[in-house]
């Protein structure tokens, strides 16, 4: 990764830290109360250097920082005027006050510079409506733009996410400009809930450029073939006939081996052969086995599918013969649209066979398009990947998996679960397999051995580029505008992002701490300094909210004692804060560990 960037990263999450305590300090400052110590990060001190009465420091843990106010806890002295304690209630809640103020202020004065400025975004479009979600049940197609979200008008593709994930379970309203149309049209979707990703969704990817231009990594083998960034991919020689360019080049790429693209530059077509170059991923280890991707998620309403009478959770064993296994077998066995197709299905344990008619081309891509499959995480059935260990070890396709060493396997989930053990402790297993027998009716079982071995996935050395776009606010009016809403918009999302987690529509696995911040902050920097301050002033007002929230220790748990003190006209007894200062600090520390917890699994260990 970029030093450089990485050491703007740190000073930018360092610049949000310094505004919030730079905001204390001016406020005891004003305010005639002695500073003892500015620190930026918490523990032994690094370097620092005194001015005054005051130390300014940076500290080694770069987890927050602090302003040590003199008075701020009682020695049993006799009250200074300088003192914090000897200030009225006012100027103690305006003190405490002050970092969450300043962070709000970084935020309205940065936001709308840096969108008069130009930040680059993910255009709201959509690339792909993943088969069996919302928004597939809803037929909105690749390239369709999102205006709007539950009213609220999107810029970016990002947002869509956030508004989903952080709106109402019941229903999304989206404002949408269908591909090639001139009238925006109101969609009504029910987002669902995912298990794995912890928030609701309406599962849409974002889309890719729509001129199909290429990235070229100037390292890769796509060089080497003569692909230039920039080249506009036209199709795939020898890919699927009437399927998106897209999807031709996806299924393309599963090959592994070679392919031929057909591109443009600069106005003149030509042909380019790549070959493919294994690239061993450093300290991975796989057995090389997926499930069947057979299983029917779920229908659109299509009269060919209910001639067939496929259901949902039906597995489709074969289309004309072809065994339906991975990605892309189905769109496979319909290219022939010359002959019916007889489709073996089977059905809670029982299996039945139905001949559909031989389809034109344009009525079995609409068959594709209304077929959601998915994989089959129910069967122990195994696919393999070509040149991985099981394969070489002489597991075949469609094996179904009975016993691994000692241990009886009924489940996909059992079965991924031990595998991914074994591979991480790069250890054999012992496969007993269920194997359809090649003469006769009965199955037979075998018994092999296999080794976890490293994973050398092809790499092509190319890629199409994301639909960016940037956005730039036509007017400085407009840009305060829209700084100003993105401000208030970013205080709102922390609030739901807190209450949806509290009811549990957003899973807390989804929260981070400073090592995704710091993450997130180098994806963002990556794509300028504009976007690293957008994301900036995002954190700094999360950062006011969270201090913002009755916790003792925190900001918010010192303003709450001091409404308290308000109204009952005396300050909270010491022993009471003493008590809530503990309980505060606990859950700090437990909070923090729980990030860190989450940070490791999500960014170290890749769970």
């Amino acid at each position: 990764m970029d030093a450089l960037r990485w050491i703007q990263v740190a000073v930018g999450i360092g610049l949000v830290i310094f505004v919030h305590e730079l905001g204390h300090f001016i406020a005891a400052r004003w305010c005639k109360v002695r500073v003892d110590c500015f620190s930026l990060g918490f523990g032994p001190r690094i370097f620092g250097w005194r001015r005054g009465t005051t130390l300014y420091q940076i500290a080694a843990v770069p987890l927050g920082g602090y302003v040590k106010m003199a008075g701020e806890e009682s020695e049993g002295g006799p009250i200074q005027p300088d003192d914090l304690r000897a200030k009225s209630v006012g100027q103690r809640f305006f003190i405490f006050s002050g970092g969450v103020l300043m962070n709000v202020l970084f935020g309205l004065v940065v936001f709308p510079i840096v969108l008069f400025w130009g930040v680059p975004f993910s255009s709201p479009v959509i690339g792909e409506a993943y088969p069996g979600g919302p928004a597939w049940h809803a037929r909105i197609q690749p390239g369709t733009r999102v205006l709007e979200v539950n009213g609220e008008p999107v810029i970016s593709f990002m947002f869509i996410g956030n508004e989903v994930a952080l709106g109402d379970r019941s229903a999304v309203r989206l404002k949408v400009l269908d591909p090639g149309a001139t009238t925006p049209r109101e969609v009504t979707l029910e987002p669902r809930y995912l298990e794995a990703q912890g928030f609701l969704s309406i599962e849409v990817a974002p889309g890719k450029d729509p001129m199909l231009a290429l990235e070229v990594d100037p390292k890769g083998p796509a060089v080497n073939a003569g692909l230039v960034d920039g080249d506009r991919l036209v199709g795939v020689v020898g890919g699927l006939a009437g399927l998106p360019v897209l999807r031709q080049l996806e299924l393309a790429l599963q090959s592994g081996a070679s392919l031929t693209l057909e591109v443009e530059r600069e106005g003149a077509r030509r042909e380019v052969t790549l070959e493919s170059r294994p690239t061993p991923v450093e300290g991975a280890r796989v057995f090389g086995i997926t499930a069947p991707r057979n299983r029917v998620r779920d229908l659109r309403t299509n009269p060919d599918l209910a001639e067939l009478g496929l259901a949902k959770d039906d597995r489709i064993v074969s289309v004309g013969g072809v065994p339906l296994l991975r990605d892309g077998d189905l769109e496979r066995a319909l290219a022939d649209t010359e002959r019916p197709t007889a489709w073996r299905v089977r059905r809670q344990g029982r299996t039945f066979e139905n001949e559909l008619a031989a389809l034109p081309l344009e009525r079995a891509l609409a068959l594709l398009d209304d077929l959601a499959l998915e994989y089959d995480r129910e069967s122990t059935e195994v696919v393999l990947t070509p040149g991985a260990p099981a394969a070489k070890a002489g597991l075949r396709d469609g094996d179904r998996v009975v016993r691994l060493d000692d241990v009886a396997v009924d489940t996909w989930t059992t079965l991924f679960d031990i595998t991914k053990e074994a591979a991480k402790r790069e250890a054999s297993l012992r496969f007993t397999v269920e194997r359809a027998s090649a003469v006769g009716a009965t199955n037979e079982f075998v018994t092999l051995d296999v080794d976890a071995g490293a994973w050398s996935p092809p790499y092509w050395g190319f890629d199409l580029r994301d639909d960016n776009y940037v956005y730039r606010a036509p007017s400085l009016s407009a840009a305060l505008e829209t700084g100003m809403k993105s401000s208030w918009q970013s205080l709102v999302d922390a609030w739901r992002t807190l209450t949806r987690i509290a009811r549990g529509d957003v899973s807390s696995k989804n929260i981070g701490g400073i090592i995704m911040i710091s993450q997130v902050s180098y994806s963002f920097s990556t794509e300028g300094l504009a976007k690293l301050f957008f994301f900036l002033c995002m954190l700094s007002m999360n950062l006011a909210f969270l201090n913002v929230l009755p916790i003792p220790v925190l900001d918010g748990g010192h303003l709450f004692f001091l409404l308290i003190e308000r109204i009952k006209g005396s300050p909270v007894s010491e022993r009471v804060q003493g008590y809530s200062q503990i309980v505060g600090l606990v859950l700090i520390v437990s909070l923090m560990i729980y990030v860190t917890y989450n940070d490791l699994m999500r960014w170290v260990f890749n769970a």
